[in-house]
């Protein structure tokens, strides 16, 4: 569906819904890791460079951190021949209006208008949004200390931290639970620590880029932290990760297995034993526990719409995963309380097969939890459908051959069965051809009408061209007939004035007046 919608970055999915400007906020998530924390004497950012060959001359192009004023300088994550142009016109802009009105941009009215020109290419046709977003730190006389960012669909927002670029999401997490109104200096060592804990590689000193935004006898400062600044404090958080590291190293697996029960939320954690009980006892024996299934689904229900209420718990995807398996329960269920084994296998077939199954946290693996404990307690939805389906199909097979006199009858109520089964299988198998066939047609139908298409466009562009041409003979003609009309139009005036003259002389002839 979405091709039909993603070829112009002016033309709405039915959903309402940009694609081109999309797949521009999603280059950025694949780009360079950018963060910013604004302090209470001053502000910083970070920016990891992915180029870091010996090679590289560094000193004649910035890659991530460019100064755009002598109050304003900003960092970028995306594509980096997009962020040249970017900065071009935002460096005109700055200095425009200093020699305009001969003091620096506010930081704002500067990142609004870089958004207005990013948002006007979302409305042209034939151009592509800009595939890159930018973080300002900047200080003026109105507001103080600023920090923005800005993405390709044209909006800004004001944050105290923030980042952009790959594992953006990790980090604004970390930065969520860290930041605390720090000073210049803890804002360094909180930098250092999320992107220690966000990037993919080991952090060095080569690999990132800091700056930070002060003020000093009335003037704004910007500095870059050169290498060996950066190295110290690499450094230092790395001898705190390994103090901690050996004060928490927990003395044998159960420790690590109650600590990682104890990281989630209680709400959260009874539901998931309850969900891991309920599934045992339905793998177990669902047709004598069936009373005790559905009263722990109940209570599931319940605990599941406190989980929903209360936000913070667990992210949106977590919760929808519960909700399937929840789901799931149910209609094994539905299934169990049908009359007969038939109703149930054929209820049962009806169930989505691919539910993923439900992790123990949100931020780590399950497997540690559960093999810590080393118990047999995890059970699978799927596990528990194969079981009932067999256990149904166990019933029909007795209902059917569950007396000698009736083996003749089984038998034949057997192969009448895998006959509509073939059948149905046959069917399907027709269905699936037909519609192929009718895709195939369907193309064919569109390749010869886009060639009609094409041959009626090329018609009727020939035909716009010749009655140009025809039009412009035509205002010729035009032009020649008025000309000749007005030629005996002029004629005619002087033959009747001349006619005139001759009857008014025979009329009255000249009198000779005699001497």
């Amino acid at each position: 569906m979405a091709r039909r919608y993603d070829t112009r970055t002016t033309i709405f999915s039915p959903e309402g819904r940009l694609y081109q400007v999309e797949y521009a906020m999603e280059a950025i998530s694949h780009a360079g890791t950018c963060l910013g924390i604004l302090s209470t004497d001053g502000i910083l950012i970070a920016a990891e460079k992915r180029n870091v060959h010996k090679l590289l001359d560094d000193t004649v192009l910035a890659e991530k951190i460019y100064r755009l004023s002598e109050n304003i300088t900003c960092t970028v994550a995306g594509i980096t021949a997009d962020a040249n142009i970017l900065i071009n016109h935002l460096r005109w802009w700055a200095a425009q209006y200093k020699l305009s009105y001969g003091e620096e941009m506010p930081v704002e009215q500067l990142v609004q208008n870089l958004c207005n020109e990013k948002q006007r290419y979302t409305q042209i046709g034939g151009k592509r949004p800009f595939g890159v977003s930018l973080l300002y730190m900047g200080w003026d006389k109105h507001y103080g200390y600023q920090l923005y960012q800005s993405d390709p669909s044209g909006n800004y927002t004001g944050w105290k931290a923030t980042c952009i670029g790959n594992n953006h999401q990790a980090a604004m997490s970390l930065l969520k639970q860290e930041y605390k109104s720090p000073t210049l200096a803890e804002a360094k060592k909180l930098a250092v620590k999320v992107l220690w804990k966000t990037l993919d590689v080991k952090l060095t000193n080569e690999k990132v880029e800091m700056a930070v935004l002060t003020r000093r006898d009335n003037k704004t400062v910007v500095e870059e932290l050169n290498a060996s600044e950066v190295e110290k404090l690499i450094k230092e958080h790395e001898e705190k990760e390994k103090e901690a590291e050996a004060k928490t190293r927990p003395a044998d697996s159960l420790y690590m297995a109650c600590a990682l029960q104890m990281s989630l939320a209680p709400l959260e954690l009874s539901f998931l034993r309850l969900l891991e009980r309920t599934k045992k006892l339905a793998r177990e024996n669902l047709t004598l526990n069936v009373w005790k299934v559905g009263a722990a689904v109940s209570y599931l229900e319940n605990l599941f719409r406190r989980l929903q209420d209360e936000k913070g718990f667990c992210n949106a995807d977590m919760l929808m995963q519960y909700g399937r398996e929840l789901e799931q329960l149910k209609l094994l269920l539905d299934a169990e309380n049908c009359k007969s084994a038939q109703e149930k296998l054929n209820k049962l077939d009806l169930i989505p097969r691919l539910f993923p199954e439900t992790n123990f946290g949100n931020d780590y693996d399950s497997s540690t939890l559960r093999d810590s404990s080393k118990t047999t307690t995890e059970v699978t939805t799927t596990e528990v459908r194969v079981r009932n389906r067999a256990v149904y199909r166990a019933d029909i097979r007795k209902q059917l051959m569950g007396k000698e006199k009736q083996g003749r009858e089984a038998s034949y109520d057997l192969i009448q069965e895998e006959k509509r089964q073939e059948n149905i299988t046959n069917e399907l198998l027709s269905v699936t051809r037909s519609l192929k066939e009718n895709i195939t047609v369907a193309g064919n139908v569109l390749k010869d009408d886009n060639k009609l298409l094409s041959s009626m466009h090329a018609q009727v562009d020939a035909n716009v061209g010749r009655l140009s041409n025809e039009g412009t003979r035509l205002a010729k003609h035009a032009y020649k007939c008025g000309f000749d009309c007005a030629l005996i139009f002029i004629a005619l005036f002087i033959f009747w004035s001349f006619i005139s003259m001759v009857v008014v002389m025979k009329m009255f002839p000249k009198r000779v007046i005699s001497k």
